[in-house]
């Protein structure tokens, strides 16, 4: 829930590494998101994100014909640029957040947003967004099955210059 209320109304997102995808699920059935893409890097989690779309459409939370895309595939690959206002990146480790970010500088530029949530290392996504000059439009704390989760709200800036973690 603290993720979704850096969603705004009509901002398209991608989940990368969904598993699951309640977030995006979550985001089309309160109508703030008007599409969706999930992705993940093996079959198994894209399958799990699935189900979780056939069982919401079933139910009657998401109406037949609103677009989810589920992509397999590394990192932001899997995305054209540009392609959604917004982008999530949350439950895995700052390495992996920050080589994510670092593999393709141009693409990661093209999005509005991120909304990151690093399980270990958030120094290191900091450091690297600082370094690459971002700007970082928020830092909370939230608590998600008693375990402390940061989440940084960031954009990266026009013409900014990438760094090496």
């Amino acid at each position: 829930m603290a993720m979704a209320g850096y969603i705004s109304a009509g901002e398209s997102i991608a989940d990368i590494g969904a598993d699951h995808g309640y977030l995006p699920l979550y985001l089309l059935w309160k109508g703030i998101s008007p599409f969706a893409i999930l992705t993940d890097t093996q079959p198994g989690p894209l399958e799990k994100a699935r189900i979780s779309v056939e069982k919401a459409r079933s139910a009657g939370l998401i109406k037949p014909d609103t677009r989810i895309d589920l992509r397999l595939g590394d990192g932001l690959s899997p995305l054209a640029g540009a392609e959604v206002s917004a982008v999530v990146i949350a439950g895995m480790g700052g390495e992996s957040i920050c080589s994510i970010l670092m593999a393709d500088p141009n693409k990661t530029r093209s999005f509005l947003k991120y909304i990151l949530q690093p399980r270990t290392k958030t120094d290191m996504v900091l450091g690297w967004l600082a370094g690459a000059g971002w700007s970082t439009l928020d830092r909370t704390v939230a608590e998600e099955n008693g375990r402390k989760c940061d989440i940084i709200v960031c954009t990266p800036l026009v013409g900014a210059t990438d760094s090496e973690f």
